[in-house]
């Protein structure tokens, strides 16, 4: 067996990335700290409870948000997990604090200066999830042009959002609200799109899978033209949660049997046995370790085995020492 020895530069940025993370740790524990001070001596001390002791709140509370956004990307990071789309929003988080700084403090004449900082921050928490399963497609080389499209959705809806927040497109403007609510619509439906495409062994599930993706594009639609149309007919919104209904019920069904078939498979492996022989990265002691959880028989450092033989997604045929990466059952490019 042979294992991979890191480099020096590998070495550095896993140490860069673990003290990144030690510094977002420490200021969220310093901001809460002194947040809770702050908050109790205002309310037992004879001291009045001005704008200033809301604004050192509200940094305080603005600087604990984006200290635990940070240390979620920067993990992400660690792990080697979506690193352009975590890096991308470790970098906007410092727009968003300066934002939500310069609504806090500095004086304006409208009063809803802080929401529409607070909602800006919202929408960059909100944006990062809905963004992984198509970043998440991109990273294997799967399903590119799906991932694409429901990628760009995302950037599109959060650049609406944020220009209606911060030119009351949702209040003065009603055509580029609905326009506005449309992409988040759409976003939110390809996400839910790259989720399900994501799950290994989707394509295997035929129409379960046509028919969950059917029902979730039938319900943007909807969604959208009872947007557009202004329906209050109750039929129409029983039609929709019908939909919807089916539309939860196939996706969990997906997941499910998705899971189902990676215990079968892990039950009838073919061409080798679920057990390695590794030797401990912490103690390096040599040992065999059986496929799942297991943990190191001399310093309990915890391991997790994962075995599965590669498999066409169309047709399920045992991809294994073949002279072309193409299907000889049905011919599915891989």
């Amino acid at each position: 067996m042979t294992t991979a020895t890191p480099t020096p530069a590998d070495s550095a940025a896993t140490l860069a990335r673990i003290r990144l993370k030690r510094l977002f740790l420490r200021a969220l524990v310093i901001s809460l700290a002194t947040g809770a001070l702050v908050g109790a001596g205002a309310l037992l001390l004879p001291i009045p409870f001005n704008r200033t002791t809301q604004n050192i709140l509200g940094t305080l509370a603005g600087l604990a948000v984006h200290c635990g956004m940070a240390m979620s990307y920067a993990d992400a990071l660690e792990k080697r997990r979506w690193p352009r789309l975590s890096a991308t929003m470790l970098v906007l988080l410092v727009p968003s604090f300066v934002v939500l700084l310069a609504c806090i403090w500095y004086p304006s004449p409208r009063d809803d200066t802080l929401v529409r900082g607070v909602f800006t921050t919202l929408i960059l928490l909100l944006a990062y999830p809905v963004a992984i399963p198509s970043a998440d497609l991109l990273e294997r080389g799967q399903r590119r042009a799906p991932a694409a499209v429901a990628l760009s959705t995302c950037v599109t809806a959060v650049l609406l959002l944020l220009v209606a927040t911060w030119t009351d497109g949702f209040f003065d403007g009603e055509t580029f609200g609905k326009v506005t609510a449309t992409a988040c619509v759409v976003a939110f439906s390809c996400a839910h799109m790259c989720l399900l495409l994501r799950v290994p062994g989707s394509a295997m599930l035929g129409t379960l899978m046509h028919a969950t993706v059917g029902c979730l594009w039938l319900v943007a639609v909807l969604i959208t033209g009872a947007i557009w149309a202004e329906i209050e007919d109750e039929w129409y919104y029983r039609v929709l949660g019908a939909l919807g209904v089916l539309d939860v019920g196939g996706s969990l069904g997906v997941l499910v049997l998705a899971k189902l078939r990676q215990v079968s498979r892990l039950e009838t492996l073919e061409t080798t046995v679920a057990r390695v022989e590794l030797r401990c990265p912490r103690c390096t002691l040599l040992q065999t370790i059986d496929a799942g959880a297991s943990r190191c028989s001399g310093c309990g450092l915890k391991f997790r085995l994962d075995v599965e033989e590669p498999r066409c997604e169309k047709c399920g045929y045992l991809l294994w020492q073949l002279p072309e990466r193409r299907c000889p059952e049905c011919g599915t490019p891989f």
